[in-house]
């Protein structure tokens, strides 16, 4: 018999090839792009169709078949990937996408924001896609020419001497006198009606306690006019012990010491007013006395008296005259003629002068400064209020009163002759008709005042009043002659 041929040895040779079940994964991995070798593994979908086609263990050449079948299923399937995008990051926008869902609840009101940043995020989207017009930096650069020539010609103008101020009007007001503003406003030489300093004319006059700004008005080409502003007054404080009175403006501020010595007509209007006890109107700040500052001790020759007021400047104690006329003489110097009649009561002095006027000293002069500027009289003030010119008001019972003279009309303060300010709990008030008023502390304010004016429209010949408690009140009327 003949030997046995070699297909005994044909299987020999199979495990030789790379069929191996479990090649290395990085040796067999194909590069991109390439066709994959034939000895790569097969993979899940091709195991499992091969194992679903052969029951029993499959040969050497069903592997090989099972390759190729594979093989061919992949490059069927090749086309439908998204190129860049490999089998295993499939799962990644699935776990990426939970995430996402999950950071709202997470981070708690991330989501309120971003419904809020969707519309900025559309509204940004149009305005950029809004074209936007570009200037040509030619027109850029003549525009900035055209401005610097404009500020050099405002500069020239403003400076030019054809608006030069050469006619300059300085006006007085109620307690600053033309002269004494004058003395104290200096416009540099030079100065147009362009490039006049307002600040340095303002801070001048503020020298003055009296003034609190200046107007200033040009009138083209040469005129500029001057005139300084006063503080609201709104309240006279008389301080008996010192016999000195007060003036308070509006926003609680101590102005200056007023004038203790005026003339009033026979209505009442102040006609001339004597200086203060301490040079208001700028009189201190000028130097001089009562006599030589614009007239104001004795102005136009006219009645005066030299009592308190003057005593204070320095004056001396003259008495009052009428036209150079001194108490007890005549009006042309001798003996016999009209003569001034003087009364002394509570502390002041009422002198009526032949020409029919009134010289009115101490807390008389006071009652008429404060009826003309349309303030309240304070008396009963204590000895130890020491008031300092531009300081804030620090006396409780002074601020009480302060806020009775804001809270009463216009009306109701003409009708007051004084208020007497003991106490915060004390506060009272005397009217011009003689009537009383116990007023108390400064609440319910207008309420007070309506009850007050409806007794006195009600009733006849009431001589007090008590309103410290405005919705139970009391009067007293006097009785039946």
């Amino acid at each position: 018999m003949s030997a046995p041929k070699a297909p005994a040895k044909a299987p020999a040779k199979a495990p030789a090839r790379s069929l191996s079940p479990k090649p290395s994964p990085s040796k067999n991995r194909p590069a991109a792009g390439a066709s994959r070798p034939a000895s790569r593994p097969l993979s899940a979908p091709a195991q499992r169709r091969s194992a679903s086609g052969a029951k029993g263990p499959a040969g050497p050449s069903a592997v090989i078949g099972s390759t190729m079948g594979a093989s061919s299923a992949r490059k069927r399937t090749a086309p439908r990937m998204t190129p860049g995008r490999s089998l295993t990051s499939v799962a990644s926008p699935r776990v990426s996408g939970a995430k996402a869902q999950k950071a709202p609840g997470a981070r708690g009101g991330s989501g309120v924001l971003a419904v809020v940043a969707a519309p900025v995020a559309l509204v940004r989207g149009v305005l950029e896609r809004i074209p936007h017009p570009r200037i040509p930096g030619k027109m850029v650069a003549g525009a900035a020419a055209v401005l610097a020539i404009v500020a050099v010609v405002a500069l020239v103008v403003i400076n030019s001497a054809l608006f030069t101020a050469t006619n300059i009007i300085v006006n007085g007001s109620g307690h600053v006198s033309q002269e004494t503003a004058e003395q104290l406003i200096e416009v540099p030489a030079g100065t147009t009606l362009l490039n006049v300093d307002e600040a340095a004319i303002a801070s001048s006059l503020e020298s003055n306690p009296w003034v609190r700004g200046v107007t200033v008005e040009r009138q083209f080409p040469d005129t500029l006019i001057i005139t300084p502003t006063e503080w609201e007054v709104s309240a006279i404080a008389y301080i008996t012990a010192s016999d000195v009175a007060w003036a308070i403006s509006s926003d609680n501020k101590w102005i200056s010491p007023i004038s203790l010595t005026v003339t009033v007509d026979a209505e009442g209007n102040i006609v001339s007013e004597g200086a203060s006890t301490a040079g208001a109107a700028g009189d201190a700040e000028t130097g001089a006395t009562g006599d030589d500052a614009g007239g104001d001790a004795a102005t136009g020759g006219d009645a005066s008296a030299g009592t308190s007021g003057d005593a204070a400047t320095g004056d001396g104690t003259t008495d009052a005259t009428a036209d150079g006329a001194t108490d007890g003489a005549s009006a042309d110097g001798t003996s016999g003629d009209a003569t001034a009649n003087t009364t002394t009561t509570d502390g002041s002095t009422t002198t009526t002068n032949p020409d029919g006027t009134q010289t009115l000293t101490g807390i008389a002069a006071a009652q008429a400064i404060a009826r003309r500027d349309g303030a309240v009289l304070f008396t009963d003030i204590a000895s130890d209020v020491e008031p300092v010119s531009g300081q804030e008001v620090t006396s409780e019972v002074i601020l009480a009163g302060l806020e009775y003279a804001r809270g009463f009309s216009s009306e109701f303060i003409a009708q007051i002759k004084e208020i007497s300010l003991t106490s915060v709990e004390a506060i009272s008030a005397d009217l011009d008709s003689g009537v009383e008023v116990s007023l108390g502390a400064p609440e319910d304010i207008a309420l007070k005042e309506r009850v007050v004016t409806r007794l006195l429209e009600q009733e006849q010949g009431v001589t007090y009043i008590n309103v410290r408690t405005p919705d139970n009140y009391s009067f007293r009327s006097a009785p039946d002659s």
